[in-house]
């Protein structure tokens, strides 16, 4: 990939990333809602790209480590919406 890719995708990452707190404190989302989780996974992500490419190795530690709890957020949510219609799933 180009240097200019990459660059874009660490900007995207930066607007993702940022965009997930800004609305977070707006209470537009909730710190547990997928879509706040999401935008965290891919703004980090992005980040993730850019700092692996420009051997940004602090950089690169910070962000896998917020992509990783951003994606148990993920899960964490996946798993209560499987519980949720589990049981309103009547039994036959």
């Amino acid at each position: 990939m180009s240097e200019e890719i990459i660059t874009i995708i660490g900007w995207l990452g930066f607007i993702f990333c940022t965009l997930a707190f800004l609305l977070l404190n707006l209470k537009m989302l909730r710190f547990d809602s997928l879509s706040y989780q999401l935008l965290n996974v891919m703004g980090g992500t992005g980040l993730v790209v850019s700092a692996f490419y420009f051997s940004d190795g602090p950089n690169l530690a910070a962000n896998l480590v917020w992509v990783f709890i951003a994606f148990y957020g993920v899960l964490r949510y996946a798993r209560k919406s499987y519980r949720r219609i589990r049981r309103s799933t009547p039994e036959s």
